[in-house]
């Protein structure tokens, strides 16, 4: 259906029918019965390109989205807060935040709202909310139907200290993949025991949580079998400079002969010795640049901390591109603009750490 062109010179009627430009009637629910659509966030990014493919309206957490609703504030992050998204509905008065009993929880007047914060949650705890659309004619109400449920969990902070211990971590380890590999007995760490208590020193170092550098490490290596572009070799267990396309990205046997004095070594061989230290602190500063956790970007540490926004991903479910909020354009600042933030693409990116890799964890 084509959209008229609006005509008249009467403010008000000129605004109804730009309403109508901006949400023509087919693409959204009625009152006749049909359910309000939940949208992902990243449908409205600013900076999405045209070789960006991935179908965003399929993933499963991205409508119920971590926010800091009332702060930009990087020292004030409480994970307390959740933002929901829906297509308007034309015609409606306004729109019904439902819990997963069925009761109000925030009503929001206005037909063209799109999202809502609920703010006032406990922190890293799951909720679910529907929302349903309602229309005022003189004292009556009628409803549409409620969406689909949207479930979601309140921020994880990367920040802070570890609640993960070394051996926790071994442990989980164990229960996904019986060997360790071999070939780093001579790059400074013989057992995963040993890897692990390494990844919780370097989580401390930079004031990170372990748990979130070691499900990052194994969600990016497979459980540290490794298989695409990066060699097992490298010590690189964040992917740091493999950008895809065959590149291989940064080979921390190398790196750390070149830049021994910087991670704090007497020789170029000795730091080749502890490649896997010198990657694993180099993984752990740039997700600690990522989280605020630290401000100071050291290029010979972390060669790629150029390229990140401090303090922009406090949550790991924001370190997936399209579900944080600076690159969907949500935060409430006059001078913000959306743009491309986050450390992957991938669909779900940060809420598959959390869900797939740090709540596990949590109980090895």
């Amino acid at each position: 259906m084509k959209n008229k062109k609006c005509t008249s010179p009467i403010p008000y009627l000129l605004i109804s029918c730009l309403a109508l430009m901006a949400f023509p009637l087919q693409a959204h629910a009625s009152f006749s019965g049909k359910t309000i659509k939940l949208r992902s966030p990243y449908n409205d990014c600013m900076n999405r390109k045209s070789y960006d493919s991935y179908n965003y309206n399929n993933d499963s957490y991205d409508y119920l989205t971590p926010y800091d609703a009332d702060t930009d504030k990087v020292t004030s992050r409480t994970g307390s807060s959740l933002t929901l998204h829906w297509y308007p509905v034309y015609g409606a008065s306004g729109y019904q935040v439902l819990d997963s009993r069925g009761r109000v929880k925030k009503t929001i007047s206005g037909m063209d709202v799109n999202q809502v914060t609920i703010t006032g949650l406990s922190a890293n705890k799951k909720y679910t909310f529907r929302v349903r659309a309602y229309k005022k004619k003189g004292k009556s109400i009628t409803y549409s139907k409620k969406s689909r449920k949207a479930s979601g969990r309140t921020g994880y902070l990367i920040k802070g200290k570890s609640t993960v211990s070394a051996a926790q971590m071994a442990r989980y380890y164990k229960s996904k993949r019986s060997s360790y590999p071999s070939a780093y007995k001579s790059l400074g760490a013989a057992t995963i025991n040993d890897f692990t208590r390494i990844v919780y020193r370097e989580a401390s170092r930079y004031n990170i949580k372990a748990e979130v550098l070691f499900a990052q490490m194994m969600n990016e290596t497979g459980f540290l079998r490794f298989g695409g572009d990066v060699s097992i070799y490298q010590c690189n267990f964040g992917g740091v400079g493999a950008v895809g396309n065959g590149a291989g990205g940064l080979d921390f046997r190398s790196y750390a002969r070149a830049h021994y004095r910087a991670f704090g070594y007497s020789s170029a061989s000795s730091a080749e010795s502890h490649a896997i230290s010198v990657g694993i602190r180099s993984q752990a500063l740039h997700l600690s640049l990522y989280a605020g956790a630290q401000n100071h970007i050291n290029n010979a540490i972390d060669p790629r901390g150029k390229y990140v926004r401090v303090g922009n991903a406090p949550y790991v479910q924001w370190l997936g591109i399209k579900d944080n909020p600076y690159t969907t354009g949500e935060k409430h600042s006059p001078s913000y603009r959306a743009q491309t933030r986050g450390w992957a693409a991938g669909n779900n990116y940060g809420y598959y750490l959390v869900e797939k890799y740090i709540m596990p964890m949590k109980k090895a």
